[in-house]
């Protein structure tokens, strides 16, 4: 009768720890959301610098003048990195294993980046002193869409209100 409690007491002791574990193979750890916060701030320090680039360009132009400049981004950037592909194929079936490749780096293991595309450009409005002169807003305009490879509808050029607030 006490190997028969002893038994049960220890299958008890082995479906708590297994409960225990896979409760804690479902805790997510903080360092994910870090990661997101980071491609959070590189996507609006990209669409900054562009817009701070621009406006060097656009108000250092004849005509100009004082110059305010927003760039609006389609999406996010995008990273490729390298992956080890296998196939496999046996009669009737197919199947495909991918895992990317790691090396060990400084800070620890990393995958390698193959590409890293940057996001894609919806428009550009500009405000500017010479905003009403026909010609200076054409040059804007082809300015802009040479920099970008975007069309002309895209870019809207306006004159800057007198008081040119903030």
């Amino acid at each position: 009768m006490e190997k028969k409690k002893s038994k049960t007491k220890l299958l008890v002791a082995v479906g708590i720890i297994g409960i225990l574990l896979i409760l804690l193979s479902e805790i997510s750890f903080p360092t994910a959301k870090k990661d997101t916060e980071v491609t959070k701030n590189d996507y609006t320090s990209y669409a900054e610098q562009l817009d701070e680039k621009l406006t060097d360009i656009i108000s250092s132009m004849e005509g100009v003048g004082k110059c305010r400049v927003m760039i609006t981004l389609r999406s996010t950037s995008e990273s490729i990195y390298a992956k080890n592909t296998e196939n496999s194929q046996s009669t009737g079936s197919s199947s495909q294993n991918s895992e990317y490749v790691i090396y060990d780096g400084g800070n620890g293991d990393s995958p390698i980046l193959l590409q890293e595309n940057f996001p894609d450009i919806e428009g550009v409005a500009i405000v500017c002193s010479g905003g009403d002169n026909i010609a200076v807003r054409e040059k804007i305009i082809q300015c802009v869409s040479a920099l970008f490879n975007i069309s002309s509808n895209r870019i809207s050029v306006s004159k800057l209100s007198d008081d040119g607030r903030k």
